[in-house]
């Protein structure tokens, strides 16, 4: 087994995206470290290479191990910024009222509340877009399915007008913050169920693309996207990473 192969085994067990390359790198600075100390005494640098890598033990079992020890993050930040947006919005809204403000002179209280709840359901739908397509917390529209608009700022926006109090924003955060935080785990524990099942998977491209495109893995036609040049239809491809749930794949250079 080469470092390449262990490292891929090793990688498909850590659900933790962020923490992945950086245990990757740690792990094949200890292989490397391990073969130049087998060379030193007399093996070759094959040789070297397979001890060293045996050494590391079964690459599934470890980066099992290290999986328990760096799990995958809660998005706290969505929690967060929704707790500090909300509040100081009803914050904002409190200070206009005393200034003389009148919000109800805009809508009656039943319409703003109506339309709260509305603005609500629409961003908690919304984040599970902005976590299915896994964009990051700021984004714009130069990204791709992007806006100016982040579900967290929406969300805000609608507890805001269905709470007439600061009491009453606290309860609508203590009832969406769990609801926001089980939607976000449930959609990343999928995208790692499918990334252990494909990454680092070998297929054959079915037709030309320079983008989008086809491939076959295991006997199944799947989109896949490719971002370093155009790939042509029998090039061989492995899935390198996901990028939302999106295919990632790049061609393989034969030897």
């Amino acid at each position: 087994m080469k470092t390449d192969e262990y490292l891929h085994l090793l990688s498909k067990t850590i659900s933790n995206r962020k923490k992945r390359n950086e245990i990757c790198m740690e792990i094949k600075d200890h292989i490397i470290d391990q073969k130049e100390a087998y060379i030193k005494m007399g093996y070759s640098k094959d040789d070297a290479e397979e001890a060293a890598i045996k050494d590391m033990g079964d690459p599934k079992v470890a980066g099992e191990m290290l999986d328990y020890v760096h799990p995958p993050n809660i998005d706290w930040i969505q929690v967060i910024a929704l707790i500090t947006i909300t509040l100081t919005l009803q914050l904002a809204k409190k200070l206009l009222e005393l200034n003389g403000s009148d919000f109800l002179a805009i809508a009656p209280i039943d319409i703003l509340r109506i339309l709260g709840v509305f603005l609500t359901v629409y961003a908690i739908i919304w984040m599970g877009v902005e976590k299915y397509s896994d964009l990051p917390f700021f984004y714009g529209r130069s990204q791709s399915g992007g806006s100016n608009a982040n579900g967290v700022f929406i969300c805000s926006l609608g507890i805001v007008m269905m709470s007439h109090s600061f009491i009453q924003t606290i309860i609508l955060i203590c009832v969406f913050a769990p609801i926001i935080i089980i939607e976000l785990s449930i959609i990343e524990f999928r995208r790692i169920k499918k990334e252990q099942k494909f990454l680092w998977q070998h297929g054959i491209a079915t037709e030309n693309f320079d983008y989008k495109g086809k491939g076959l893995f295991n006997d199944d036609i799947k989109t896949v996207y490719c971002e370093d040049g155009l790939i042509k239809n029998g090039d061989p491809l492995i899935i390198v990473r996901i990028d939302g749930f999106d295919l990632i794949v790049k061609k393989v250079e034969l030897v």
